[in-house]
């Protein structure tokens, strides 16, 4: 922590930090504390968003001591040569098991410049009050008293594709699976329903592939250096109809999912980015020379918190077990759900 203590880098985010930098940079500094490749960056405590509004009332400010801070570990990320940063604000009962609240706030891409960071820090703490996040909030029962915001800074990744990844069937909730959605570009489109992704399924035990289905893909979002900002552009159909990820990094995200449920004990909902190497001599992804970036980590919250069903009805024999796991005919069927 800085002197002045209000900014943790993510690989000090740890559970006991959790009530100081909320649900995203919690689940970031898991990732990094397992060696998993993360863009480096930092969080702006809650304290700093507690202060804040005592200093103020809404909307909060970022006053100068914090700015300085704030400045200070943007540099530390290359902010001397601009570096872009993406700002993502991290409540505290954010990316819990309890409740995403994916979506519910703000996300800034592409920000450059320490006064810029400091401004879309603002903007992050705005989005708390958003109608969208107190409606959320107010249907899950937490009050607006019982939340607090953090904020992370981090290197941006320039995505060639990226998407999400779930480390079990979205749909019947089987966690034998991963399932992984990708799009070309940034993953806004993916992760906010705008395209039809390309989507994977991978065997969880012999990390096979089981299924694949290529999207429409018909826009991505990518930085535009005469703009100065991320923009919506149009993909060639040519690329359209081919998948955006080979079967070589598909089945290098199922491995990272994997470990990531492995080390943290339930069922994840990751998002993730292919990029090209950042610098020479770094060590290159499963292939093309690509890389992929764990870029956030929260627990899956749908099928995570709903009973296992068994396989066979309980009470049955050994052996009737097996012939139902085996699908013989004559064995017990299994059990319907409830």
């Amino acid at each position: 922590m800085t002197a002045a203590g209000h900014v943790l880098w993510l690989e000090e985010c740890g559970p006991e930090a959790a009530p100081l930098v909320g649900g995203k940079a919690l689940g970031l500094g898991h990732l990094v504390r397992q060696g998993h490749r993360v863009p480096p960056g930092f969080a702006v405590t809650t304290a700093a968003y507690s202060e804040a509004l005592a200093g103020g009332g809404r909307p909060a400010r970022v006053g100068d001591r914090l700015a300085a801070e704030i400045a200070a570990a943007y540099r530390r990320l290359g902010g001397d040569a601009g570096v872009p940063v993406a700002v993502r604000s991290s409540a505290t009962a954010e990316d819990t098991a309890e409740a995403s609240f994916a979506g519910q706030q703000d996300t800034y891409l592409w920000v450059r410049g320490a006064e810029a960071v400091a401004g879309h820090v603002e903007r992050c703490w705005a989005s708390l009050f958003t109608d969208r996040a107190v409606a959320y909030r107010a249907r899950l029962g937490i009050g607006d008293d019982e939340v607090a915001m953090g904020v992370v800074v981090q290197a941006m990744v320039p995505a060639e594709a990226a998407g999400v990844l779930l480390t079990l069937d979205p749909l019947t909730g089987d966690r034998s699976q991963v399932t992984i959605e990708a799009a070309y570009g940034l993953g806004t489109a993916v992760v906010e329903g705008e395209v039809t992704p390309d989507r994977f399924a991978v065997d969880k035990v012999t990390m096979e592939l089981r299924s694949r289905s290529v999207g429409e893909k018909a826009f991505a979002y990518r930085f535009d250096p005469a703009a100065g900002r991320v923009g919506r552009v149009e993909v060639p159909k040519a690329q359209r109809a081919r998948p955006c990820l080979d079967d070589a990094e598909v089945v290098e995200l199922a491995g990272l999912g994997k470990r990531v449920e492995q080390a943290l004990g339930a069922p994840q909902d990751l998002e993730w980015a292919a990029a090209p190497p950042a610098a020479p001599g770094t060590r290159p992804g499963a292939a093309g020379g690509r890389e992929l970036w764990l870029l956030q980590a929260r627990p899956e919250t749908v099928w995570s918190r709903r009973p296992r069903q068994a396989v066979v009805p309980p009470g049955t024999s050994t052996m009737d077990r097996m012939l139902g796991y085996l699908g013989r005919p004559g064995a017990p069927g299994p059990a319907e759900p409830d």
